[in-house]
């Protein structure tokens, strides 16, 4: 999925400098376009709309944005149409939160940024290694 975030990282980048906030794509959207991209998710542009209010941790510091896309990916993937008792779900999640916790020591935003944002790219090294251990949540769902 690293390939499908590195897209996302650089969307806007061929606009003048001065237009190229109006296409940045927060942690959170681009975890969750990179998803749809690689997993066929099938989701709508509507979807990511969603996911504005996540960016930069709840624009407070709070959990990152990575991980919430890459939630919110899961949710897509391993969430069953009711009823049902969303044992998968549950088992993604709490694999997630181990995997991106030891993959960055926390899931808060403000910690993350203090020791794993690059001073000239931002995030986008946090997206990448967000996007790898998505994947290696989704590998051991499929193992089981």
């Amino acid at each position: 999925m690293e390939k499908q975030v590195e897209k996302y990282n650089v969307f806007g980048k061929d606009k003048p400098v001065e237009e190229q906030p109006l296409y940045h794509m927060n942690c959170a959207e681009t975890l969750l376009r990179a998803a749809n991209d690689k997993y066929d998710l099938n989701l709508n542009d509507d979807c990511y709309k969603m996911l504005q209010g996540f960016g930069a941790g709840f624009y407070s510091g709070k959990t990152c944005g990575a991980f919430s896309g890459s939630l919110a990916a899961l949710g897509v993937l391993y969430t069953d149409e009711r009823p049902s008792d969303q044992a998968k779900m549950t088992q993604a999640t709490k694999l997630l939160v181990k995997e991106f916790e030891a993959e960055f020591g926390s899931l808060d935003c403000d910690y993350i940024k203090e020791y794993h944002r690059d001073s000239v790219t931002g995030c986008n090294p946090v997206k990448i290694r967000a996007a790898q251990v998505f994947n290696r949540v989704v590998e051991s769902m499929e193992k089981k």
